[in-house]
């Protein structure tokens, strides 16, 4: 996975599970940095993928941990 393929996932998965507008807007500004702080946009967006996530996201988290976590 490039950098930029993470950026586009993590912006979907942003975009998809996360519902407080002003955290949307800080983790999608954390997303279009050149250095993507992956971790820390997951870390953020836990409260929000808890229970919600398909089977398909629940891949690509997995495969955005792997690696860039």
């Amino acid at each position: 996975m490039t950098t930029d393929e993470l950026r586009l996932h993590l912006i979907h998965l942003i975009e998809t599970y996360v519902t407080d507008s002003i955290l949307m807007k800080r983790l999608l500004a954390l997303a279009e940095r050149d250095e993507v702080p992956a971790k820390g946009v997951l870390v953020k967006s836990i409260p929000y993928l808890s229970g919600r996530v398909t089977d398909a996201d629940a891949r690509l988290i997995e495969e955005v941990a792997f690696n860039f976590c």
